[in-house]
């Protein structure tokens, strides 16, 4: 397990790094303790490619979200990810609150934030009729976007293994090795030592604690919880952009979108928690998204809910990224701290590490142009979107593609099997790759097929088919055989 980087963590931050690594010469290992990609915050989240004026002028923040808002827009076709590039709103409901959009309007141009400008109420109301009659006025940013979270996540990874990388998915760093000088010689895992003279620290939730291991207790990580309502996609067009109240203390407020995908959306809460992996709804989270959602939207149609979820962001006492290579032990980076807008900012956040290693970490490795980089990476075809005469074609060429396996995302045995040969080994893993169990019945219908299939091709029993690895089993045995030792233990 000998490697010249190891990266801690594989969310959107940990994943963007990987792949612009893999622009050079280097042997690269991603660590994830999940068994499916996105997890954590990257796999829960508003999915916002965020303007820019929200953050403070020189902040870390602010440094990385235009230049992460205009990578996105060229990456999304490098990488055949799904993003809608819809602007955003900032709806005021008072003068005084008009007044605070006049001063991220002043933030959004220092920060360079192309196109933002207030509009009225009126002109809102004639682009956007859902949203409230009280909304006197908005910041309109036209450069923001919604994508498709599950697809980068998968997409960056992808890319970088393509590129050479290795992933390690159900591997948990379980502490720093240190070499005799007392800097960087690699990490312990649950599945042995990975090796390398520079380990990148994007441990999400986690990431103070690891920065701990180094000795590093300059910043302290905030689990904070958001709680959304996910509806239908038969809402699709109920609104057309990214609708923001404005911002609190508390963080952007409770906001209503329109996911990439179709589906209206309203969240996130903002409770702090001991707990990093508390990931629960409560009705009180849940009022509190309604309540916000309804404000905005007067008539938010929350009987067409399918869903409700929760991530935990990574918030700092600062509210900043934390972002640096430690002078001591010398090899180790935190890319820490890492919340909203940090799904905009990953691709420049690792940009400028890898910039970063180049200027500060040039004896330990050396980043040589990788002559063979492959940009470009396809996407598993997305059968929901196609016209009838592609459809046939692609089933023509492969009839799997002709079984509908989902019914609500229009998900074929094809996409799922594609799936598996890219690394699903899970039913959570063929819905971030395929969307299958996403809709309306949320897998009720395609759950069961799925293992089948995942059976089939892994090779293993149907009761060792995972909802997401570990003991998320989905079944326990067959009936007939529970029944037989349930009439055995009886009769003895």
């Amino acid at each position: 397990m000998n490697y010249d980087v190891v990266i801690i963590g594989s969310g959107i931050t940990g994943a963007s790094i990987a792949r612009e690594l893999s622009k050079y010469k280097l042997r690269i290992a991603v660590l994830d303790k999940a068994s499916e990609l996105p997890a954590g915050a990257s796999r829960a989240n508003s999915s916002m490619i965020h303007g820019g004026f929200d953050d403070k002028p020189g902040t870390v923040k602010a440094k990385f979200c235009v230049p992460g808002n205009k990578m996105w827009h060229k990456l999304k076709d490098e990488l055949d990810v799904h993003l809608d590039e819809c602007g955003s709103y900032v709806c005021a409901f008072s003068d005084e609150e008009t007044k605070h959009l006049g001063k991220l309007l002043e933030q959004g141009k220092t920060n360079g934030a192309p196109g933002v400008e207030i509009i009225s109420g009126d002109e809102l109301r004639r682009k956007e009729p859902n949203v409230s009659p009280d909304i006197v006025a908005a910041l309109w940013s036209p450069e923001a976007g919604i994508i498709n979270n599950f697809e980068a996540v998968n997409a960056m990874i992808e890319s970088a293994r393509i590129n050479g990388a290795d992933l390690y998915l159900e591997t948990l760093v379980t502490d720093l090795l240190l070499d005799g000088n007392q800097d960087i010689r690699g990490v312990a895992t649950n599945k042995g030592e990975f090796l390398a003279p520079v380990v990148i620290n994007a441990g999400g939730v986690h990431s103070g604690e690891i920065a701990s291991w180094a000795g590093d207790y300059s910043f302290r990580i905030i689990p904070t919880k958001g709680e959304y309502f996910l509806l239908d996609r038969t809402t699709r067009g109920f609104i057309h952009s990214f609708l923001f109240s404005c911002p609190s203390k508390a963080g952007k407020g409770i906001t209503v979108l329109q996911t990439a995908e179709g589906n209206l959306m309203s969240g996130p809460t903002a409770t702090e928690q001991e707990d990093p992996e508390d990931r629960a709804t409560t009705p009180e989270g849940l009022a509190e998204v309604l309540k916000g959602a309804r404000r905005l939207v007067p008539n938010f149609p929350v009987n067409l809910n399918i869903t409700t979820f929760a991530g935990v962001r990574a918030n700092t006492e600062s509210g900043d990224f934390e972002i640096r290579a430690l002078a001591k032990p010398r090899g180790f980076v935190n890319a820490a701290g890492i919340k909203s807008p940090g799904f905009t900012s990953a691709p420049a956040i690792a940009e400028y590490i890898a910039g970063l290693i180049k200027e500060e970490l040039a004896d330990r490795i050396t980043l040589t142009p990788n002559d063979k980089f492959i940009p470009e990476r396809r996407n598993i075809p997305r059968f929901l979107y196609m016209d009838m005469d592609s459809r046939k074609a692609l089933a023509e060429k492969d009839p799997a593609y002709a079984q509908i396996v989902c019914r609500c995302e229009t998900v074929t045995e094809g996409q799922v099997l594609e799936a598996i040969r890219r690394g699903a080994r899970t039913i959570t893993a063929v819905k971030m790759m395929t969307r299958a169990g996403t809709g309306r019945c949320q897998g009720g219908f395609c759950c069961p097929r799925v293992a089948e299939i995942l059976s089939r091709e892994l090779g293993i029993p149907l009761d060792e088919i995972t909802r997401h690895g570990g003991e998320s089993k989905l079944l326990v045995g067959k009936t007939k055989e529970f029944l037989l030792k349930k009439e055995g233990a009886a009769n003895e």
